[in-house]
């Protein structure tokens, strides 16, 4: 249930409730101005006191869940309302924000625009970038010989700043289904400023420079690095911290400066990189907006769209009902949790903000898109303005004020669906327009979101239209493969396997692939070109890297060796390889273990996987192989067919090799159970019902259990663990040849059946091997591997080794052996 349930180009139906049954009536004016904007005293006025305030009265009566619709408004405007709710006591903050009994607090609607234009939020940010400021005592390290006074930011450098918000604007545009128009407004200060205190004997360029708004007294001032001011746009170089006058305010602003030190070792100029810092807009009727502020020595278009979404949280807290289900969504995921802590205290998080998305920007594109149009046209803060659309399709046909227009994307504006497919908007939104990886602006590379084709139905031509593709902007089948790899660094295994991503950057070449089977998830690499830094993270849950379920994280490190490290993630039970070839290409396989030490575990197929993969350059540039952050899915294929096991079978256990070694004319402290009798040098068992020949008392973590025997069907061994007090064949490790009636061969692997073999019992004396070492569990018929499987359990020692007899198989054993190894 939302405030605002339908919007209209001249109507709009609120909701909402009341503390006490009252009359039904609702306090509206338009206009652009919150009630609540700071003023100086002498222009202060009350605006609901002012003309064109009307009062709308529902149906008569008194009620607490109230309903009503106003009529008489105009199209493409915002409208402030107060709710009338004699019976509620307002709390200082919603004094603040324009409660005043017997009306609640002010909030906004707009309403849609008449036919052939689009509502959109224009919201006006403030912007101070200071681009040439240098830690002046940095430069005299070394007294006898200062640095060189650096180079100014060229116009080059300070032209891709302003791209940079132009990127960050462009992405919250898209992202909200094209009504959010941040428009930041940037006020550059190209003098030379100073970053800390000036030392005594500073001489030439480094005297008298001006210290830098930013500077907070300290080196580096977490979280953003420096200090807050309030910018006024009409004198810029002046350093304030008292609200200004603005006839339509900023709600937002940001201040990024650019401080340099001397790396004396390096013998250059470094910029200070740092994160963000953020003021919400609480302070908006008191005159001071929402405030980020971050240096320069990062990446500008993340910083400047992950700090201003923090300000966009705080808008949505105040447009909107602030609650689970109605807000704008924290940028920082953690999913719901209450722990009560050693020390008897309480952590919560009762609003989750992880969801079905990757890192960084992928987060925001995820969560801003589940606002809807009427939420976004609830925005209390900027200004309400209409645009061209003459199709109605929801994309502004040519407006160069714009992030984005149909006229630069490439789309008809006399046609809502310019492929014939989708509409022009949901085209544009196929792509997240996240631009690379988190890197320094400087450096970056260029933009690598993957652009959808304004007027072809396939994009990524693959013979599946956009609008059914479950990936229309990646050209590769969403499955993971069956087959079985062998970590060896080779890819002759791979070469039937499709692609799961390719691509090609500047010099660098990045291929993947990815299969499983029943014991392991598969991966291949090969990276062609001079690169430093391969990036992995897989999500085995489906839900999100952020759910803390099932995510594995891992880099490459190409150096004088090739080398594997997890990342924060972990990756528990990864086996890997990598090899250099002579076409200087890279091949790097890993696999991950179906349940064990692992973290994921599946059963044939239908798992989800997903996938985000970086590259980065020798000079250090990033590159991603999909949309940057984007987790590309894909879904296990089911098994088919046989798959040749591994080429490390354990050979048949000897008689000189084995531990122990028992037959009826020597029980040597075998423990016999019910029902077997010993008859031509053999025990024999014909009954239904289990009994067990057993060997207990050990502690292993390697073994080979063999023997010789005949049986119509059921020929079973059994490996169990020291906890295991009820033992049979449903329980740890059992191989049965023909089993179910003589029709099946199977492992039982903690009651599941793994693995296959078309052997089955024959007249005669067999020889059947179960063996645990390596991770591995192996079964042997007459000498020869019949079955292979990934030990689910490797850690755990075993307690137990048996011959099960049962089923009704007439099973006849006529020596037993086994091998252990701590």
């Amino acid at each position: 249930m939302r405030p605002v349930m339908e919007i209209g180009q001249t109507y709009a139906v609120l909701q909402y409730f009341t503390t006490a049954p009252c009359e039904t009536r609702v306090q509206i004016r338009a206009g652009n101005l919150p009630a609540v904007a700071w003023r100086p005293p002498e222009r202060r006025q009350n605006l609901w006191q002012a003309a064109g305030v009307r009062i709308v009265r529902g149906e008569p009566g008194t009620r607490t869940y109230h309903r009503i619709r106003i009529d008489r408004l105009r199209p493409g405007t915002r409208y402030y309302y107060r709710i009338y709710d004699p019976g509620a006591t307002p709390t200082r903050e919603e004094r603040k924000w324009g409660a005043e009994p017997p009306w609640r607090r002010e909030y906004a609607f707009a309403t849609l625009a008449p036919r052939g234009y689009k509502t959109i939020i224009h919201l006006p940010v403030k912007v101070l970038i200071m681009p040439n400021v240098v830690n002046v005592a940095s430069a005299y390290a070394d007294p006898n010989r200062p640095a060189p006074p650096p180079p100014a930011l060229t116009k080059e450098q300070i032209e891709r700043i302003k791209q940079e918000y132009a990127t960050a604007a462009r992405y919250f545009w898209v992202n909200s289904g094209m009504r959010l128009w941040v428009d930041f407004h940037l006020f550059v200060d190209e003098r030379w400023q100073r970053w800390g205190e000036e030392p005594p004997n500073a001489q030439g360029f480094y005297k008298g420079l001006p210290p830098c708004r930013s500077y907070a007294g300290v080196d580096f001032a977490p979280p953003g690095g420096g200090a807050f001011t309030i910018l006024d746009t009409r004198d810029p170089q002046r350093v304030n911290h008292q609200p200004v006058y603005e006839e339509l305010p900023y709600a937002g602003q940001i201040e990024q400066a650019y401080p340099r030190r001397w790396d004396a070792q390096k013998r250059e100029w470094v910029f200070y990189n740092s994160g963000g810092g953020t003021f919400g807009v609480d302070g908006f009727p008191d005159g001071i907006p929402a405030r980020s502020q971050f240096l320069g020595g990062g990446d500008t278009a993340w910083l400047a769209t992950h700090e201003f979404h923090h300000q966009m949280e705080s808008y949505g807290a105040f447009s909107l009902s602030h609650r689970e289900d109605e807000r704008i969504v924290f940028n920082h995921p953690e999913p719901r949790y209450r722990r009560v802590n050693p020390d008897g205290s309480v952590s919560m998080n009762p609003w989750n903000t992880a969801g079905r998305h990757g890192e960084h920007w992928n987060v925001m594109a995820y969560w801003d898109r589940t606002l809807s149009d009427a939420q976004w046209l609830r925005f209390y803060f900027g200004e309400v303005i209409t645009v061209r659309d003459a199709d109605g399709d929801g994309f502004p046909d040519d407006d160069p004020r714009l992030p984005l227009d149909e006229k630069r994307f490439g789309t008809d504006p006399r046609r809502p669906m310019t492929d014939g497919q989708l509409t022009d908007l949901r085209k544009a939104m196929l792509s997240t327009w996240a631009p690379t990886p988190l890197q320094f602006t400087f450096n970056k590379p260029p933009f690598q979101a993957y652009h959808p084709d304004p007027r072809h139905p396939d994009s990524d031509r693959d013979g599946l239209p956009d609008g059914v593709d479950p990936y229309p902007l990646y050209p590769w089948t969403p499955f993971v493969w069956f087959m079985r790899a062998m970590v060896d660094g080779s890819d002759e295994e791979w070469a039937a396997v499709p692609p799961t991503g390719e691509r090609e950057w500047q010099g660098l070449k990045l291929l993947f692939k990815h299969a499983h089977d029943n014991d392991a998830y598969y991966g291949y690499f090969r990276i062609t070109g001079d690169w430093r830094r391969l990036y992995v993270v897989l999500d085995g849950e489906g839900k999100g890297v952020f759910s803390g379920e099932g995510v594995v994280g891992f880099e490459v490190l190409n150096g004088s060796q090739v080398e594997l490290r997890p990342t924060g993630w972990g990756a528990p039970g990864l086996q890997w390889k990598a090899t250099r070839q002579r076409d200087r290409s890279t091949i790097i396989e890993f696999s991950l273990p179906n349940g064990g030490e692992g973290k994921w575990y599946w059963h044939r197929g239908g798992r989800e996987i997903g996938v985000a993969v970086e590259v980065w350059d020798s000079q250090n540039r990033g590159y991603s192989l999909y949309e940057p952050y984007d987790l590309f899915y894909c879904r296990m294929l089911e098994p088919v067919g046989q798959l040749s096991p591994p080429s490390n079978a354990p050979a048949e256990l000897t008689p000189e090799r084995a531990t122990r070694i028992f037959t009826p004319a020597n029980l040597n402290g075998l423990k016999i159970g019910d029902g077997w009798r010993v008859e031509n040098g053999a025990w024999v068992y014909e009954g239904h019902a289990e009994s067990l020949l057993l060997i207990d008392g050990l502690n292993a973590r390697a073994f080979d259990l063999w023997m010789e025997f005949e049986a119509q069907q059921d020929g079973i061994l059994a490996a169990f663990l020291p906890t295991t007090t009820e033992m049979s064949a449903g329980r740890d490790y059992v191989v049965f040849v023909g089993g179910y009636g003589n029709t099946v061969t199977r492992f039982r692997l903690f009651g599941r059946e793994e693995s296959d073999s078309e052997v089955m019992m024959t007249p005669g004396r067999h020889r059947l091997q179960l063996s645990r070492r390596d991770g591995q569990v192996w079964a042997l018929f007459d000498g020869k591997p019949i079955l292979w499987a990934r030990d689910p359990n490797p850690d755990q020692p075993v307690g137990t080794l048996a011959v099960i007899g049962g089923y009704n198989g007439k099973q006849r054993v006529y020596s037993i052996r086994y091998r252990v190894e701590p």
